[in-house]
C-alpha cells in the first residue's frame, strides 16, 4: 500500500513538472517562482477532477449518481456472462 502511494505522489509530481517544462511561467507575471508550481498544481488538480468526473459518469448524463453504478453494475454482469458461456 506504500508503494502504491509513493508511485501515486510520483505520478502526480512528474504530471505538475511537464506542466511546468511546457510553460515554465504557469502565471504569465514574467518570471519562473515557486507561485508557478502553485498554479501549474491547481490546473493539474482541475484537469484530473474534470478527468475523475468523466469517467465516473458512465451514462454521460452530466452527472455523477447512482443511476451510474447501477449501469456500471450492469455493464460488468453482462460482460461475465458473456465469457462464462
Amino acid at each position: 500500500m506504500g508503494t502504491l502511494l509513493v508511485v501515486l505522489l510520483v505520478a502526480v509530481a512528474a504530471w505538475i513538472g511537464w506542466t511546468l517544462w511546457k510553460k515554465p511561467d504557469a502565471n504569465e507575471d514574467g518570471k519562473v517562482d515557486h507561485a508557478d508550481a502553485l498554479v501549474a498544481a491547481q490546473r493539474v488538480a482541475a484537469e484530473a477532477k474534470a478527468k475523475a468526473a468523466s469517467l465516473a459518469d458512465v451514462n454521460k448524463d452530466g452527472k455523477v449518481d447512482l443511476a451510474d453504478a447501477k449501469e456500471a453494475v450492469a455493464k460488468v454482469k453482462k460482460g461475465r456472462k458473456k465469457k462464462a458461456e
